[in-house]
């Protein structure tokens, strides 16, 4: 594998793994209090919206950080 391959393959995981992570915080929340009791599904759906723009965020912020410190460690 080459290193675009690995590369791709990394940041795929890392926003899976946010995107999980953002949703296991977010079950905590109860997002049920914001619609009426025959909306059950709407409330699923937000939390998973939410999830995945929480994760993606994360993801990309680090992903980000990591490449800029790899640019000035070995710029060099």
């Amino acid at each position: 594998m080459n290193s675009v391959n690995l590369q791709a393959l990394f940041t795929i995981l890392s926003h899976l793994v946010f995107v999980y992570l953002a949703y296991s915080a977010l079950s905590v929340v109860r997002f049920d209090v914001f619609f009426h009791a025959h909306q059950e599904n709407k409330s699923r759906i937000l939390k998973i919206f939410l999830a995945i723009a929480l994760g993606y965020a994360v993801s990309s912020f680090l992903l980000s950080v990591i490449t800029n410190l790899q640019n000035v460690l070995f710029s060099y």
